[in-house]
């Protein structure tokens, strides 16, 4: 391993807030971060199951446990109050909860897909919409959104969920336009497929098929099958990564695609968008009023 890739905790004097902490990225980012020394917060729907799941790394001093429903915005507003009675601050927030559903996008029903933003994306919003005013008061503060390689490339068979991350990455933009005057900081992540219980047992979610769409699911079922093989990343790493961001205060970057397997579709999808507008530009951007005068500096 290169000196270049190890990471050199500058400052474990900070508060960490995280959702969806008790399986998956979650539970090991806030293990690898407890035994860095850095102070916790971890919302769960079940406190005990979180409390349970990380076991003897946390101490009083060190951990707070906190049940949470997101899509309530009440129950995320009492969670940051609790934070604060414990710790006194938060520094860094990481929306890491989500879960997703697969099939066509036309087998995918309404009361499926609005239960997929509610969680995904508007509980998101709850929790930016109530610790803003924490960090904005603070003067501080860093924001990361777990997103997806699907939030730039989507996958047949994963519509909603990729549409769901679409959203946080469009958000996360505009978002960090808006408080970047506060001193507060805002980055998606967007890995490729790291090894955890989501990318094994909830990525797959679908309860409604049409048989039109067999050779889709036959594809489906493959990827099921592969995906211990083709979750490359260590998540472990990941956090790594991402308190590497945190340390880079100098270098702002808002969307950040994570893993060895990312870079050769994203660079793919970008040759492909300067592909459109070139064969394109020609034509859409003679779409003004023929008299119109522009005065406005984007």
């Amino acid at each position: 391993m290169s000196s270049s890739s190890l990471l050199e905790i500058k400052s474990n004097d900070k508060v960490w807030y995280i959702t969806g902490a008790s399986k998956g990225l979650g539970l090991i980012f806030v293990k690898k971060l407890l035994a860095y020394g850095f102070k916790v917060v971890g919302t769960s729907r079940n406190k005990q199951q979180l409390i349970d799941a990380v076991g003897p790394l946390a101490t009083p001093d060190n951990f707070l446990a906190v049940k949470v429903e997101l899509d309530n915005e009440e129950s995320v507003k009492q969670s940051l109050t609790d934070s604060l009675l414990k710790f006194g601050r938060i520094d860094v927030v990481v929306n890491n909860a989500g879960y997703g559903i697969s099939g066509a996008l036309e087998e995918n029903t309404d009361a499926e897909v609005r239960k997929n933003f509610d969680i995904n994306v508007f509980g998101v919003y709850n929790v930016l919409r109530n610790v803003t005013p924490i960090l904005r008061a603070q003067g501080h503060g860093h924001v990361f959104n777990v997103s997806s390689i699907v939030s730039f490339v989507g996958f047949q068979g994963h519509s909603t969920y990729s549409a769901t991350k679409f959203a946080i990455d469009g958000l996360t933009e505009a978002y960090a336009q808006e408080v970047r005057p506060f001193g507060i900081r805002a980055t998606t992540i967007n890995p490729g497929f790291f090894k955890s219980e989501f990318a094994s047992n909830e990525l797959f979610q679908q309860t409604n098929k049409i048989d039109s769409y067999k050779a889709l699911h036959d594809v489906m079922e493959q990827s099921v099958k592969q995906v211990d093989i083709t979750s490359r990343g260590d998540p472990a790493k990941l956090l790594d990564f991402i308190i590497r961001v945190y340390q880079t205060p100098e270098y702002e970057s808002t969307h950040i695609f994570v893993g060895g397997g990312v870079y050769p579709l994203v660079n793919s999808k970008i040759d492909k968008y300067k592909q459109d507008l070139a064969q394109w530009e020609p034509f859409a951007t003679q779409t003004d009023f023929d008299d119109y005068k522009s005065t406005t500096n984007y």
